[in-house]
């Protein structure tokens, strides 16, 4: 009942005009960590835990508490960290944190990769706090230094890779990539366009999501294709420039016999089990 209260009280006290009415909170203190002077390596399950004292807005209510990071004293570039907290005593996240620090350094995509580094470093802090539907309720902390040894935690678009005609049937190449959007990882859902010859979609082509091995028949394949079997191939044709059909996890390939050549673009559900070929500008 409390929390209730506190909850519509931070809402009517926002406005100029009611009472009781939110204060403007001026002081906002990050305690530094007894453990300060040491490093904290992050894991999924390690994170940091960090104590405040709550502003005083005046009012018995309930504020959010939410941590910042930089490589920076001034915060000239920083990141939120995911996760909220209420409780004055909170562990952040060793997983929402070690994603933060990797955008700080750059490691957004699978691009980037080699902008990652696990080295331990120095890395701000700060608490911002604030109540819903109440902008001047906003107070930043104060900063605290610690040096923290991140993981890549970032969730980056996974890839499946065309194996075919195109590119010599290379088991271990991985020159035609389709990946997942960024803005929908997790998705199960792959894109890619290519230039494709007349005669290199003819000749067939499946997909695999690892490299390295063709698979065997046993139910487990890393391979997307047409059919089950391998040497099951379907021969396919495009209408007004489109091919849309069914995949499986298996080695049957497609053949698209009259694809003219240019650039096609490939999309392959695997949350359906679809996939569409289709000319691209």
């Amino acid at each position: 009942m409390a929390l209730t209260l506190a909850a519509g009280m931070s809402l009517t006290g926002c406005k100029a005009d009611t009472e009781p009415r939110l204060e403007k909170p001026t002081e906002f203190h990050l305690n530094t960590p007894a453990m300060a002077n040491q490093t904290f390596v992050l894991t999924a399950n390690d994170g940091v835990d960090l104590t405040v004292s709550q502003p005083n807005y005046g009012l018995g209510v309930v504020p959010n508490y939410e941590t910042q990071v930089s490589f920076t004293e001034d915060f000239a570039s920083y990141e939120s960290v995911e996760g909220l907290s209420q409780q004055a005593s909170f562990t952040v996240n060793g997983e929402n944190l070690s994603q933060a620090l990797c955008k700080l350094m750059g490691y957004v995509s699978n691009e980037t990769q080699d902008k990652f580094s696990a080295d331990p470093r120095t890395v701000y802090f700060r608490v911002r706090s604030f109540i819903a539907n109440c902008d001047y309720s906003d107070i930043l902390s104060n900063v605290i230094p610690l040096t923290i040894a991140p993981y890549p935690a970032v969730k980056l678009p996974a890839r499946i890779y065309l194996i075919g005609d195109v590119q010599g049937w290379d088991i271990n190449a991985s020159t035609f990539i389709l990946e997942e959007a960024a803005d929908a990882v997790e998705s199960n859902i792959y894109y890619g366009t290519f230039e494709l010859t007349h005669d290199q979609a003819n000749a067939g082509f499946r997909f695999y999501k690892t490299l390295g091995e063709w698979g065997d028949n046993d139910g487990n394949l890393p391979s997307i294709g047409s059919n089950a079997n391998d040497g099951d191939n379907a021969s396919v044709q495009m209408e007004n420039g489109v091919y849309n059909g069914a995949c499986v996890y298996g080695k049957g390939n497609w053949n698209i016999t009259n694809w003219d050549g240019g650039k096609m673009k490939m999309t392959v559900n695997l949350q359906t089990m679809k996939v569409t070929f289709e000319a691209a500008e």
